[in-house]
Order: C-alpha cells, then sequence, then structure tokens
C-alpha cells in the first residue's frame, strides 16, 4: 500500500523537545498518510517515545509543529487531541492492574457518547481480541503480558481513533505472542485505521510497515519504504543483526 504523500494525515515539522535542559528531538520531521503504517524505529534513547509523547500532546514541544488532519495540534491538551481521533497506546502497557477487562474497556471510551456506541466498541474489541472476551470480568493485572498489551491495545481503540501510535507494542513478549501483535496492527490498519508504530523489533516493524523513519540521537537519519529499509545495508548492520 502506498498513498499518495499528498493524503498526509499527519505532518509533523521540524519538531524539538526537552527534558528540563536536555534537548531530545532536535527537529524531526516525519508524515503519515491516511491509510498507512509507518514504523519509527531507532535504538534505547533515540527518541521515539519522546516523538510521539510531544504528537499525543503527553509532552509540550519547544519548537516545530504537529498539524492532524490539516488542524495545528501542537501543544494541545492530550484530551482534545484524543477527541480529534488520535490516540496513543503507551509503553509499558499501562493498564488498570486492579480494574477488570471490561472495566479498563469502558475507561478507553470515555470520550464516546451513548452506552450503544460503548457496548459496539466492546463488541468489536471482543470479536479483535477473543481471549479478552474469555476473561472480560478478570481482573487486568491477573492477564499474562500478552493479553495486557492485547488490553491496551483494545482501550486505545474504544474512541474508534483515525490514527493510533503504537508505543513498543511487543516488547518483552514471548516470540509466539509477538506475532500475534503483529499480525493484529495489520488487521488494525485493514479496518481502516492509520498506524504510527514506534518498535524496537526493527524486522518485524518492516515486514509489514508501508514507510519507516530511522530515529538517531533526537534525529531523523533516514526515510523509506519499509521493504528498501529492510535491504538497506547499514539498516541490516545497525538493527537487524545482519
Amino acid at each position: 500500500m502506498n498513498p499518495s504523500q499528498d493524503a498526509a494525515m499527519m505532518k509533523v515539522d521540524g519538531l524539538h523537545a526537552s527534558y528540563g535542559n536536555l534537548e531530545a528531538l532536535h527537529g524531526i520531521s516525519i508524515q503519515v498518510s491516511r491509510g498507512e503504517i509507518v514504523a519509527l524505529l531507532g535504538a534505547n534513547g533515540a527518541g521515539k517515545t519522546t516523538a510521539i509523547s510531544a504528537v499525543s500532546g503527553l509532552l509540550k514541544a519547544s519548537a516545530g509543529s504537529v498539524c492532524f488532519e490539516g488542524k495545528d495540534i501542537t501543544n494541545m491538551g492530550p484530551d482534545r487531541i484524543v477527541g480529534l481521533g488520535l490516540v496513543q497506546v503507551p509503553e509499558g502497557r499501562r493498564i488498570f492492574p486492579k480494574l477488570t477487562v471490561l472495566e479498563n474497556l469502558d475507561l478507553g471510551a470515555y470520550l464516546v457518547k451513548g452506552k450503544k456506541e460503548k457496548v459496539k466498541g466492546v463488541e468489536k474489541a471482543f470479536a479483535m481480541f477473543p481471549r479478552l472476551a474469555e476473561r472480560r470480568n478478570q481482573l487486568g493485572g491477573t492477564l499474562s503480558g500478552g493479553e495486557q498489551q492485547m488490553l491496551a491495545i483494545a482501550r486505545g481503540l474504544m474512541s474508534e481513533p483515525k490514527m493510533l501510535l503504537l508505543d513498543e507494542p511487543s516488547l518483552g513478549l514471548a516470540p509466539i505472542v509477538v506475532d500475534r501483535i503483529f499480525e493484529i496492527i495489520e488487521g488494525i490498519r485493514a479496518s481502516g485505521t492509520t498506524v504510527l508504530l514506534v518498535e524496537q523489533n526493527a524486522q518485524r516493524s518492516l515486514e509489514i510497515a508501508d514507510r519507516g523513519y530511522i530515529l538517531e540521537t533526537g534525529n531523523v537519519i533516514m526515510e523509506d519504504s519499509g521493504r528498501a529499509l529492510l535491504e538497506n545495508p547499514k539498516v541490516q548492520a545497525s538493527y537487524l543483526g545482519a
């Protein structure tokens, strides 16, 4: 799938962000077109999580801009950004361990108006994640790591986002579960949701991504199609263990 770049859903232009006096992003520019899976890759500390935190309003940008569907959302409040259809699924899952699966999903639908719409959202979540349906009344903290990741993604989908920002969804999971997570990501895109994927698993990410960006110490050092990056000798040597 190669959507036209003119159909850009999100444009990040010259984005800077800092933690105190330490600048973590040095003016990055990325673009995500409607219907794409775009991978944002790099080593630990490269600035991947900082980038999507600045996009989603969790971290204040010090310079540059973020536009979503033509609207400037730079430093807009996270709740307003979610209301526009841009939702982040955070690293480390961050589900509510003392709430049930159903209660976690309900919190993901806090902007959804109408009981019927919420019920429909839960039905869609359980259709996508049958294992969660089996555990609907189970406390989140008692789920396996893979199940918790599924719950975090399902919770993020409850508001029917136009774009999903996924931060390290395969981190710490067994290989068989990682396979399932990447299948789910492809299914999310197939259902009409655009995906910006932050991952350390460069191999699997580039296998499903339309395009990818490589971040290094807060700078974008490379951009290309997923296939081209997979075949790039420098990417293979630095990120794919070749």
